[in-house]
């Protein structure tokens, strides 16, 4: 074989199958099994992932990759490092009839109102029963500043500019206390705004990580 190989090439590039050891690493097509949780979309379960997304926030942690599980269009995952822990951040869409349950709508619009700075602090009123273990009783305001967002994989893209379908938007983001749950809006051009409650999970709630078939 090896004089073959050295006469008229290999026909084609052996295949290596691709690794995937951290949830960090995910791509469109893996799969993620998570353990028990608190949050019943997750629990017990396997999810491929369907989409990803890429927000660049600025500041010391400025790039987040944001995957969609599927079976649950309203649930995505991401990884961030805070104080030196990594730890899981699922976020779940909320549209405005459930803000309206959730928090006073006025206590809410708060935060976009810049007269208010970022100190708000915001308390909820109720948690239903479709978001049960996605809330926590009061939530203060860390960020509200410009970032960008980009429907697609841009981890090796260093700069935004670099790279064509970035959109403009205005970032908010309140934490509870315990730094176990948050509050993301994003308001887009036109007005549209996006409502996520976020819960922080330890890494170890991943149980399995299974690429995609190549």
């Amino acid at each position: 074989m090896g004089i073959f190989s050295s006469i008229f090439g290999k026909d084609e590039e052996e295949h290596v199958p691709r690794s995937l050891d951290h949830p960090r690493d995910l791509a469109k097509g893996d799969i993620v099994k998570f353990g028990f949780s608190a949050q019943a979309e997750i629990s017990n379960q396997s999810f491929q992932i369907t989409n990803v997304c890429t927000y660049d926030l600025g500041g010391e942690h400025k790039q987040k990759m944001v995957f969609s599980l599927d079976e649950s269009n309203d649930t995505r995952l991401s990884v961030i490092k805070e104080r030196g822990e990594e730890r899981l951040e699922l976020s779940k869409i909320i549209f405005p009839e459930m803000v309206a349950e959730i928090f006073k709508i006025n206590k809410f619009a708060r935060i976009f109102d810049e007269d208010s700075g970022t100190n708000n602090k915001l308390k909820r009123q109720d948690e239903p029963k479709d978001v049960a273990n996605w809330t926590t009783e009061v939530y203060r305001q860390e960020a509200g500043h410009q970032a960008y967002f980009a429907d697609g994989d841009k981890r090796d893209v260093a700069n935004f500019n670099d790279a064509d379908g970035w959109e403009e938007f205005d970032y908010f983001l309140l934490v509870s206390d315990d730094r176990n749950y948050a509050l993301q809006a994003e308001v887009y051009d036109g007005g549209r705004t996006d409502v996520y409650l976020i819960t922080y999970l330890p890494i170890e709630k991943i149980e399995e990580l299974w690429p995609a078939k190549q």
